[in-house]
């Protein structure tokens, strides 16, 4: 819980990744090899997040993830209430082995879904390797995060296809497409009433600003990437700067910070 204007706001961050690797899936600095989900409670705690929806840690090898989305619903059942699970799926090894992960995912009483296009090697609309998937995902009443930006594979326009052609899915565009991307995803968040988007890592603040404004505080998720990201950075980007060049009010703080992502994934 967070305060703003002496107004109580809870926190979900929409975005975070748990979960250990041998190596890189992409450069990055500091190298964050190892982040349990001790660690983050310790981060949860510090920033005043309440709770978090996270998945796994990219692996710069071929993976099916099994592994890490066990231990994060395990996590959820230990945390219940403040750590709150989707899976993560690697289309690229093919559909019949990707829709057995998505079924023991379900089984395993997780939310929602994460696809890295760039990561996994797999354009966000391919209909042989991703549409299975998003036909399951719709069938089990699951959300499906796509990181959206910083490639053609991962491009707002692929994902607004795939929202469009499924949409009674809800998707979330991680990102927001990031600073090139941001005004695609609002264009279509415009179109495709499924459509949301999470703040993480857009640091331009007027195309964030312009996102919110644009698409409406209801389709704007707070979302870290952490670790990534430190949770308070985008937490101070929306509660003290957005907020004051919006003049958002305290209601449309809350829907961003925590009501959205509640609504969609029906926590109570």
């Amino acid at each position: 819980m967070i305060n703003v204007e002496g107004e109580p706001i809870e926190v979900i961050d929409a975005h975070s990744h748990m979960g250990a690797r041998k190596k890189l899936a992409i450069h990055q600095i500091p190298p964050i090899m190892k982040f349990m989900a001790e660690d983050m409670l310790q981060s949860m705690d510090s920033a005043g997040v309440d709770g978090v929806v996270t998945f796994a840690i990219g692996i710069g090898e071929p993976s099916d993830y099994r592994e890490t989305n066990q231990y994060i619903a395990d996590a959820m059942t230990r945390h219940a209430g403040r750590i709150h699970g989707f899976m993560r799926l690697s289309p690229g090894n093919g559909p019949e082995d990707t829709l057995r992960v998505l079924e023991e995912g379900v089984k395993l009483g997780l939310k929602g879904i994460k696809i890295h296009p760039l990561i996994e090697h797999c354009p966000a609309n391919d209909k042989e390797r991703v549409y299975p998937l998003m036909e399951a995902a719709q069938h089990h009443g699951l959300v499906v995060l796509f990181h959206c930006g910083l490639g053609e594979n991962a491009s707002p326009k692929r994902i607004g296809e795939v929202a469009k052609d499924f949409p009674k899915l809800p998707i979330i565009m991680g990102h927001s497409g990031l600073v090139e991307g941001v005004r695609d995803v609002v264009e279509i968040a415009k179109k495709c009433e499924n459509v949301h988007m999470d703040s993480s890592g857009v640091g331009w603040l007027p195309f964030f600003c312009e996102s919110i404004s644009w698409a409406g505080p209801d389709r704007v998720l707070y979302g870290s990437d952490h670790p990534f990201n430190p949770m308070d950075w985008e937490i101070e980007k929306i509660v003290k700067h957005a907020q004051r060049h919006l003049k958002l009010k305290i209601e449309d703080l809350r829907l961003i910070m925590a009501g959205n992502i509640k609504r969609l994934l029906a926590i109570k």
